[in-house]
């Protein structure tokens, strides 16, 4: 899990824009409970949804907001590489379309594969520091799946 300066961000955006709390509960959907805990830092896990609710709200980019938020957090892929075959499973590899599976996202970004599952297959909330490892995993723009997910 990566430590986030959400309450920081908040705070000093809201400053910067010489906006009240109010304001950004208005712009991002967020309830002003929610907001206060953000706020305060009590929050350690940050869902992708509301990050990205929030530095929409902020009229930020997700690269501008992710520098902010994870400044420590290393986005560098690991290089996949996939189990060795033996010549039946070289012969079966011509039929396989797969690309980005599960364990090649899981082997790129550090993502434990039993943590994916829960994302892929049950009822796992994805945090914002795991989505910008998958976006670059799977060869996107930083802020591309958050937008195509949240919007």
């Amino acid at each position: 899990m990566a430590s986030h300066n959400l309450k920081e961000y908040i705070n000093e955006t809201l400053k910067e824009k010489n906006w009240n709390a109010v304001d950004l509960v208005r712009l991002s959907g967020i309830s002003a409970s929610d907001i206060s805990k953000y706020r305060k830092g009590t929050v350690i896990r940050l869902k992708a949804e509301v990050f990205y609710r929030i530095y929409t709200a902020f009229e930020h980019s997700c690269s501008k907001a992710t520098k902010a938020v994870f400044p420590n957090l290393d986005l560098k892929i690991n290089k996949y590489k996939p189990k060795q075959r033996n010549a039946f499973g070289n012969f079966m590899k011509q039929f396989e379309t797969n690309v980005n599976s599960l364990e090649e996202v899981a082997a790129k970004t550090g993502i434990n594969e039993n943590r994916l599952k829960e994302l892929y297959y049950r009822k796992g909330v994805v945090e914002a520091y795991e989505l910008l490892l998958i976006e670059k995993a799977v060869g996107k723009k930083q802020g591309e799946l958050f937008e195509e997910i949240y919007s």
